[in-house]
């Protein structure tokens, strides 16, 4: 880790290393402006310790791709090593202190979200930070399909998603566990008489799918039923599925907390499953490396609900 930096830097003394927290943070904003106010700082002191950094390594770096600014590929080489590094020099500086301050924080957190998570752990966990930690900025990503490696990258701090594919160096936790349950538009046709597994198959649905693939945990209960169901729309966004289900006489099956978030605002009415569903579990995954980051924990603790 160490040595895959410093293999490009001559003599370790002759180099500032408050230039790796800006090259860390420009890996992260790709943005010169982006990074210089989450350090901090103004842009063209951003700007000149890029200079200084490109010197350092003997690499430009970074070369401009419009209005954003791309890693060369040994910038991408030294992301991860970096990360590590810098990681590993906060938590020396942490376990130095007496107690951990979050008053006296200023981090920036960086969160793979789909919109559902988003909805539901933002409001909760924004009021908490300026009440607790008014330092600590979010920013919030959607990833889809590329999380893991995200995370393992520490490209984020934190990704939340129903099912991780385990790779290395990345913990995963259970986050929540809540029921499914089904929305429907006010009004809906089939609000009227009784709610069967029949009358759900039945209808036309819609599927969200944050990662792009098709098919649920639904389709193989109604198949031991000897019933299938059209999806006529599949979407990555929980968001979009309830505002199309709010217009037309599509359905669309999804965890407790949205239905709650949403149904008086759309003007959605929610039914049970009718079958047995398990609950949507939603997990916490992040880097091994941020295990005990104090400020890490602290904030995987405060999104807890």
């Amino acid at each position: 880790m160490y040595m895959d930096i410093m293999s490009h830097v001559h003599h370790l003394g002759a180099v500032d290393l408050n230039l790796l927290v800006v090259l860390d943070e420009l890996l992260r904003a790709r943005s010169t402006t982006l990074a210089a106010r989450r350090l901090g700082r103004t842009q063209s002191a951003v700007s000149h310790a890029l200079g200084r950094l490109r010197a350092t390594f003997g690499d430009p770096l970074f070369v401009r791709a419009g209005a954003s600014l791309r890693p060369t590929t040994l910038a991408e080489r030294l992301q991860a090593p970096l990360r590590d590094l810098l990681v590993g020099a906060e938590a020396i500086v942490n376990r130095s202190r007496v107690a951990f301050d979050p008053a006296s924080i200023e981090r920036t957190f960086v969160l793979s979200c789909t919109d559902l998570t988003e909805l539901v752990l933002l409001p909760r966990l924004l009021a908490r930070l300026r009440e607790d930690a008014p330092g600590i900025d979010i920013v919030t990503r959607f990833l889809g399909d590329d999380v893991e490696r995200a995370m393992q990258a520490r490209e984020v701090d934190l990704g939340f998603g129903k099912r991780f594919r385990p790779v290395p160096a990345v913990i995963v936790e259970d986050f929540v566990e809540e029921p499914m349950v089904v929305l429907l538009r006010t009004g809906h046709p089939a609000l009227r008489g009784r709610w069967t597994v029949r009358r759900y198959a039945a209808l036309d649905h819609v599927l969200v799918t944050p990662r792009g693939l098709p098919g649920s945990t639904v389709d193989p209960l109604l198949a031991r039923e000897g019933l299938s169901r059209r999806v006529v729309l599949r979407v990555p966004h929980f968001m979009a599925a309830a505002a199309v289900v709010a217009e037309t006489d599509l359905i669309v099956t999804v965890p407790q907390s949205l239905a709650n978030h949403l149904g008086d605002r759309l003007g959605l009415v929610s039914r049970p499953v009718p079958v047995a569903i398990e609950p949507f579990v939603l997990s916490m995954g992040y880097s091994v490396s941020y295990r005990d980051d104090p400020a890490h924990r602290w904030l995987r603790e405060r999104l807890r609900p």
